[in-house]
């Protein structure tokens, strides 16, 4: 009886980011994967049942890495809707250029999908909810919001090449302009 091969997931999720940062998510393909990998088309079918159930995990990995961020941030400070959107303009700005361009590709792939179509929605239903618009404050939050989410994709789609100082002042910028207290 043969040894029963095992396979990593996680390095089956790193070889399909590599195949998306390098030819564009719209070539993510499973035979991709398995070259990339250096594994058979059989043994990404057998990690993910589906090309959709690839994505699907890669972009949960993306989520999960920047919940952390965020959870991280609001430990060391107050959990409030001005903390909450601090957060994740802390998140966004501490991302570097690969890491957005994954996940900007990715989520342009699978918005498609109608249920993370919904999850999406939820997130930024209850990330814009944290902002009072009634007020000069959540104003300023929504604002900061939209600014970070437009500097994430002007990145993300490599509309303009940000050196890690303007990333850095952007963010600062953001905080500090439309998040002061």
């Amino acid at each position: 009886m043969g040894r029963r091969q095992t396979i990593d997931r996680d390095g089956l999720l790193d070889a399909a980011e590599r195949v998306v940062l390098r030819e564009g998510a719209n070539n993510l393909t499973i035979d991709a994967v398995a070259r990339e990998a250096g594994v058979s088309k059989g043994g990404v079918l057998y990690a993910f049942e589906t090309k959709d159930a690839l994505i699907d995990t890669m972009m949960r990995r993306v989520v999960a890495d920047y919940e952390r961020m965020v959870e991280e941030y609001l430990r060391q400070t107050n959990d409030t809707p001005r903390n909450r959107l601090l957060a994740h303009v802390d998140a966004n700005r501490r991302e570097n250029a690969a890491v957005n361009a994954r996940a900007v590709a990715l989520m342009t792939s699978f918005l498609r999908a109608p249920a993370f179509h919904a999850e999406t929605l939820a997130f930024y239903r209850e990330l814009f909810g944290h902002a009072d618009a009634s007020t000069e404050a959540g104003r300023r939050m929504r604002l900061a919001l939209l600014a970070t989410e437009g500097a994430f994709v002007v990145r993300g789609f490599g509309l303009y090449p940000f050196t890690d100082a303007e990333w850095q002042a952007v963010h600062d910028d953001i905080a500090g302009i439309l998040l002061a207290a």
